[in-house]
Formats: C-alpha cells, structure tokens, sequence
C-alpha cells in the first residue's frame, strides 16, 4: 500500500439513509477511505437547514447525518459534496428569479433552462448568490463533522457538451455549434460588469471574436471568485478541512465549454470527472486526462464513472492507467455502485494502492 492515495467513492445518502451501517461498511470492505458524500444537492441541502434551501422530503430528518457518524466511527474521511450553482429549486426560482443566468436570448434559464429541466443555474456575479452560497458552506461546516468540502457544479451551463452527448440535442458530434440559446449569462450584472471594465456590452459582441474571448475568460474569472473566496472561508474556520471540487474532465475541456479556469483554483485537491465515454473516448484516455490536469501542478484524483466500468478488466485498466499518469487515487462515481456484482474488482484494485 502506498500512503497518500486517495481510494474514495461519491455517495448517494438517498438509497442508503434507512440502513447506513450496512453500506459504510461494504466501502470500507472495498477498500475505500474516503466518501464524498452528497450533502446539498440541486434542490437544497439534504438536512434540515436553516439557512440553505431544502430538498423536498428532508425538512424534519437529516439523509447525512447518521451516515456521516457511522462512517467517521468506521474510520472513513467524509467530504461533504455540495452541488454549488446548479438550483432547480422551485421555491428558490420563484422567490428569487434575479439570481439565474439569463441567455444571450434574454430569456431566464428559470424559464427556458438549456438542455434539459433542471438546468437552473445561479448567477456567479450577482452579490446575493455570493453571499447566500457562502452561508451555505459556513452552515453545513457549523453542522457536521466534516474532513472536507467538495465543490460540484461550480461553473456555467455548458456552451458546447462533450462530444459524445451532442447527439441527444439535435447537435452535429464532431462540431463545436454554437447556439445563443446555451450562451450564458448576460443578465444585468454581468453586462453591466464586463461593459465597465471593457467598455462594450456583451450582447454588441460577435461570438468567436477577440473581444468575444475577453468575455469568455471575464465569466470564468468569476466562478474563480466564487472558489477562491469558498477556499478562504473553509480555511478561516478549520484549517484542517480540506476543500476540493468535481471539475470537467480536463482544464482544456473545463475552460472551454463551462468556464472553469481550474488551474488556477487554490483547492487541496481536484476530482475531475474524467467520464471517457461522454467524450467518446476509451479508457485509456483517462490517464491522458489526469497528465493534463498534473501538468498544472495540481493534485489530481481521477474521478471514474463506474457505469462505464463492464467488467474486472475494465476496472483494472482505469485504475492503473490513472496512477501510472500521476493521479494520487481514484474517485468512483457512483456508490451505490451501477455494477454490483464488480465489488471484488474493485477491492483487488485499490488493494493495490
């Protein structure tokens, strides 16, 4: 065993909150020593929370908190994972409709999300979202033992998706298309902020133009705000919390189609969601993915989705190809595990690490 590496799994408390003693320790089983365990997710938190907005069916009892118990009890690291601007939140969305990204359209994601429903998003520049998402962080830290924060959805709507789901919408694979109606946000504040500094307003520039790429990078520098401001506030209030964030699966990828500059993020660690199948790739593209992300000096923990993992073969290779590229673990998504029956494969794969 190697000390240092990472051997987790993202966790869905809704299937297992009822019996908590019993999945904490099929992961333990398998070898794993950290979970990422959802916390608040699109809807709210999954607590009874006085601050967040709350998901529908856990006013009165926690999902997490007993998992959260039994898993420290087993010796387990739990990161809270806190799906960040991504809020299909029917309450939120009626109450508080400025706070979503507007379409280069004009039209309100709350009424015209892109892609699919629940593609409601807050907006990264509007002071209010800052400030509710921060209360957020500082409420669930206030709340729970926690070993760390895990940031998820922590970007725009995508501008392009990979290439592998394109189909899905009506869009050519092999092409980047652009469509006004995926181009997000040009409410008030953002408009208003970018003319400021640059003097136009974003909605008089002509995509794939120079001025059109300062608009680009200036909607990514404020999801930057956004982290960098979460990385100091977790740290303000314990130190040995670790903060950490699910990112597209490369800095290219995550720049260019969702306006995450990761590199550029002062986080502890980094999963990036190297789900090769949505970029039409095989598993040996996961190690090509994890040197890019190590190329910025970051420390990377690949993040595997298991519903592309078929058999012990296939585990196998993901694994290994993650570490021989330079990932200091590995991250499954999803536990409760889409293949069952492959528990072993992943027992014998983090046994060698």
């Amino acid at each position: 065993m190697t000390s240092g590496y990472k051997k987790a799994f993202w966790v869905n408390p809704r299937p297992i909150a009822q019996n908590p003693e019993k999945h904490v320790r099929e992961i333990v089983e398998m070898g794993a020593d950290e979970i990422f365990l959802l916390s608040i997710d699109g809807e709210g938190a999954l607590y009874p929370a006085k601050f967040s907005v709350v998901a529908k069916g856990v006013a009165e009892r926690s999902l997490i908190g007993d998992i959260i118990r039994e898993a420290k009890r087993s010796g387990l690291k739990v990161h809270a994972w806190v799906v960040a601007l991504n809020k299909p939140n029917d309450e939120l969305a009626a109450k508080r409709k400025d706070w979503f990204v507007v379409s280069r359209e004009g039209k309100s994601c709350v009424d015209n999300p892109p892609y699919v429903e629940s593609y409601k998003w807050l907006c990264p520049s509007n002071d209010e979202v800052k400030s509710y998402f921060t209360g957020t962080i500082q409420e669930l830290m206030e709340t729970y033992d926690l070993d760390g924060v895990h940031l998820d959805y922590i970007r725009l709507p995508d501008i392009f998706l990979p290439e592998a789901l394109r189909e899905r919408y009506g869009l050519e694979r092999e092409i980047d298309v652009y469509r006004e109606k995926y181009d997000f946000c040009y409410c008030e504040k953002c408009r208003n902020g970018f003319k400021k500094e640059f003097g136009i307003d974003p909605f008089e520039i002509r995509f794939g133009s120079r001025k059109w790429y300062e608009w680009h990078a200036w909607r990514a520098e404020r999801i930057t705000e956004i982290v960098k401001n979460f990385h100091r506030v977790v740290k303000k209030y314990d130190n040995t919390i670790e903060t950490s964030a699910a990112v597209f699966a490369t800095p290219g990828y995550a720049y260019r189609i969702v306006f995450q500059k990761w590199c550029e993020w002062p986080l502890d660690s980094f999963e990036p969601m190297i789900y090769h199948e949505y970029y039409g790739k095989n598993i040996r593209w996961i190690g090509e993915a994890v040197m890019e992300g190590v190329s910025c000096g970051k420390m990377i923990v690949a993040g595997i989705q298991f519903e592309f993992l078929r058999s012990k073969r296939d585990v196998e290779e993901a694994v290994n190809v993650a570490l021989e590229r330079g990932s200091n673990g590995v991250c499954f998504f999803l536990y409760p595990l889409q293949h069952p029956e492959l528990k072993d494969a992943v027992k014998e794969a983090f046994s060698r690490f």
